[in-house]
Order: structure tokens, then sequence, then C-alpha cells
């Protein structure tokens, strides 16, 4: 018997544990645990439980399709698996358990490692395998960099025909998929408009950007209301619960570039999204190799000042100004409003209201981190809380500047005609861009803070931070400090990509 255990792998395309299990020719038990882990953690929101319960739904629907179902258990990770073995025990069953490895909470890392001792204890076999490109073992970035493209070009995985089902000799308790609606859900259980999901609904995003929304993307992406009409591929809650595979996304936009090779806009653009799965995929092997990001500053010397310790009376003000776009600056809080009802807001507009919390408010990361995995549909800890870290100042300190992004001029270069800030902040419609920068709006609050005077003070101590971990790395010489030079390397590669396309105006702090 073939046990699947699925878990941010929710398709059978391209599903390495799937077709692993099919070329038994074994009976096929695909199940997927319902942790009170996940439900009750802080950085959890409806808006992402409902995509997942959509995606198991659509999960079913291929197995059925396939002559399966899934089977859905509903407790604690490690004592539904105890009880799987307990009952494969009892009738002399000696099942093949396999899952794909993910890296994400401390939780879910010491989980599999108690599994897989387990299992092994027992004699049993036990596989995991790989969601997305993840090595191991140290490597070298260079190394790296072709196993990833390796693994990208290699064939997918195929659709399976059938999965012939096993059942078990004792029956455990199991919920429907229709259950999950009601048992788990806060009141009204919302839904975002942009993002259904499941594979079927991932494929027709997919198939949609790339019939003709791709166009432009390299640009349009920094622009919230060009990223949110379109302007982006709107798959990364997809990616994120895997039903597709990053393989299956990078080979279609790599063929979609095979059609328009004459064209080299396309080419700029088709590239722009390829290089943001790579950047995704190395942000997993980042967490994998450096797992401590999650929870605490990537350099010591700054613990003592971004730490989750209660919030002044001002602070939490400001914070909870923040979390619900009621700031005085305009595209801040038309992006944090975005958030709450979608779900989701563009990168640029992320990392500026991350800059904003950080620099401007003087509040640590971690309070934003958790709002953002709480509120995002495709909230990835290892993209979240490391880029929360890279918008305070804390990672790559061997540069000379931290990037600041200041809100009213990114208004007049990212949304001059106000398309995006009317279209969520209607205290603001039938206002020009001269008077929405005045800060004096009937009905609109005025900006809550001086934002050149607490960039000084915050970003002061910020930079202050950075030359004393600087001058510790290159004082070592060690590990760190031959990271940080690739991290330095690789960044300024990026901006010069930027420029070249056009987007990157300016090499001052303030953005």
């Amino acid at each position: 018997m073939q046990l699947l255990w699925f878990r941010r792998d929710l398709r059978l395309r391209d599903n390495q544990m799937v077709a692993a299990a099919v070329a038994t020719g074994e009976p096929v038990l695909p199940f997927f645990i319902i942790d009170p882990w996940f439900y009750d953690h802080p950085e959890v929101g409806s808006l992402r439980i409902r995509f997942l319960f959509d995606s198991l739904r659509d999960l079913d629907r291929q197995l059925r399709n396939c002559g399966n179902r899934l089977w859905l258990f509903e407790d604690k990770s490690l004592d539904v698996l105890r009880q799987l073995a307990h009952v494969c025990h009892e009738a002399d069953l000696h099942p093949h358990l396999r899952w794909l490895a993910d890296v994400q909470f401390d939780y879910g890392r010491e989980r599999d490692q108690t599994i897989w001792t387990e299992w092994q204890a027992r004699g049993w076999p036990c596989t995991v395998g790989l969601n997305n490109y993840l090595k191991r073992r140290p490597h070298q970035r260079d190394e790296w960099f072709s196993g990833y493209y390796a693994h990208q070009r290699s064939p997918l995985h195929p659709l399976p025909q059938s999965l012939p089902p096993a059942t078990l000799p004792q029956p455990l308790p199991q919920l429907a998929i229709e259950d999950l609606y009601t048992h788990y859900s806060d009141p009204g259980f919302p839904t975002s408009p942009w993002f259904t999901g499941g594979s079927r609904a991932g494929q027709q995003q997919l198939d949609d950007f790339l019939r003709d929304r791709f166009w432009g993307y390299h640009w349009r992406m920094s622009q919230p209301a060009q990223a949110q009409a379109g302007g982006t591929t709107f798959l990364s809650p997809h990616i994120m619960f895997g039903t597709l595979s990053i393989r299956q996304v990078y080979q279609q936009i790599k063929a979609r570039a095979a059609e328009l090779a004459y064209s080299e806009p396309a080419q700029r653009a088709l590239k722009g999204v390829r290089d943001r799965l790579r950047w995704r995929d190395s942000a997993q092997q980042r967490l994998r190799d450096c797992p401590k990001i999650a929870t605490d500053c990537l350099y010591d010397e700054f613990n003592a000042y971004y730490t989750a310790t209660p919030l002044t009376n001002q602070q939490a003000d400001w914070y909870n100004a923040w979390c619900e776009g009621r700031t005085g600056f305009p595209l801040v809080d038309a992006s944090m409003r975005q958030l709450k009802r979608w779900g989701w807001m563009n990168f640029r507009m992320r990392a500026m209201c991350a800059t904003f919390l950080t620099i401007n408010c003087g509040i640590s990361w971690q309070y934003g981190a958790q709002h953002y995995m709480h509120c995002l549909i495709d909230g990835d800890v290892a993209i979240d809380h490391w880029q929360w870290q890279a918008q305070a100042g804390i990672t790559n300190p061997l540069a000379g500047i931290v990037r600041i992004y200041n809100p009213n001029k990114n208004l007049a270069t990212k949304d001059p005609d106000l398309a995006f800030v009317q279209r969520w902040v209607p205290e603001l419609r039938g206002q020009d861009l001269a008077a929405i920068l005045s800060g004096r709006v009937p009905g609109y609050p005025a900006p809550m803070l001086d934002w050149s005077q607490t960039r000084r003070i915050y970003g002061g101590r910020v930079t202050a931070l950075r030359r004393a971990v600087k001058a510790r790395l290159e004082r070592e010489q060690g590990e760190d400090y031959h990271w940080a030079v690739i991290a330095k390397t690789m960044a300024g590669k990026w901006q010069q990509r930027r420029r070249a396309a056009g987007q990157t105006r300016s090499t001052t702090t303030s953005r």
C-alpha cells in the first residue's frame, strides 16, 4: 500500500510522490491532515484557509477522476500518522509513506523528522521527495543555480490516468470535504475576488496570463493599478499551495517565449516572470539553510532593536492605523485596504508599506510580518519574513544604502492618475494629486507622522546597526561575510537589470 501525504503539493500533475506511487502498481491512499496547529496559528487567516479548502476540493475532484478520493483526517499530524501506523501494524501491512519536503516553521521540520525516525524504526519504507528544487547539503551559489535550471528543464511527471484505491482494515475518523467550510471558518467566511484555489483555477490563470496579460510584466508589476488590473500573474497562491508546480509554470513560460522569439518586449517580460520563479525557490533554499530567519534577525546586532516586545501607546496607535489603512499616507492606506480585502498586493507596495512601518514608525518587523501573513493568501514564511527583514534594513549590510520608500513620491510616480488610490480610498475621490499630497482633504486623516523626521530618527538607528554588522563581518571574514559579499553582488546585478529595463530612476536612499 502507498500512503500519499499531501501538504503544500495539492496537485496530481508533476507530482513526484504521485508518479512514484503509480509506478509501483500498488493501491494508493491519498490523504491530507487538518492539523489544529496550522488553523490556530496567528499568521494564518480566513482568506488563505478558504483558498486551501478550495484546493483540497479540487484535488479530491482530480483523484475521483482517477478512481480514488482524498481522505481527510483531523488531528495533530503526529497522532494521525501514528494511528495509521497502528492500524497497518495490526493488519501486518508495511505501507510505503511518501511526502514532499517543505521548509516553513520549526513545527513542521520537527514533525517530519519524528515521523521519518519512527517509520524507519519499524523497518517500513518512507520516501521524502521534492516539491520544488531544494538542496539538502551545503552548496555554492553557482552550484545551486545550475541544479535549479537542470530541475526546471527536466520532464514533468505525467498526470496519472488511474490510481487504484486502498482501504484501511480499520476505519479512522474522517471529515467530508464540505465539512471544512463549516468547521474552520470565520463568520461569513470571506472570499477573495481574484483567487480561487485548485489546479484547474491555477491553470486557467496561467493560460490567461500567457495569452495576453504578460505584455509589459517587467514594469506593470510595480504599478499598483496595473498590477491589480492583470499586469502580474496572480499565481503566487497557486505556487504557495502547489496546485501548480513551479516547473509547470516555468516550462509553459519558456514555450510561450519560444513562440514569440522574434519579439524583444515579449522576451523581456517573460524572462522577468522566470526570474521571479527562481527568486521564489531561492527563498525556500535560504530558509532551509538558515531557519532562524523565520523568527529572529539575520544578524544578532539587530535583535536588541527589532524585538516583538509590547508596543508603546504611540506605536500601538500607529500600528493599528497602519493595519486599517488610516495613516494619512494615501498609497499606504490604499495598499493596506487592498491587502485586507483581496489577501494580496503587488510586491512594490508590500515593500513600501514594510519600510513605512519599520523605518518610519520604528516598529519591529515581526509585527508587520505577522499581519501580512495573516492577511495574505500567498503568505509564505520563506519570502515574507525574509523580505520584512530586508525592508527593515537588516539584510545586505555591506551595501552602502538602506532603501526607504517615500509614499508620496511613489504616489506621484506609481499611481499618477490616482486610479489605485481612489479605488481603495473613496474619501479621496474627486481630489487631484496636488490636493491629496497637501495632506488637507476633508474627511481623510492628516499624515499621522512626519515622514522625513522619522526617517532620520529610525533610519539613523538602523544605519548605525548596519555599520556595526559590516565592521564585524569584515573583521571576522567568516562564512557570514562570504554570503554577505554574494548578497551585495547579486543586489548590484539586480539593480543593473532594473536600470536596463527603465525601472530604476535614482540611487538615493529615498524611493
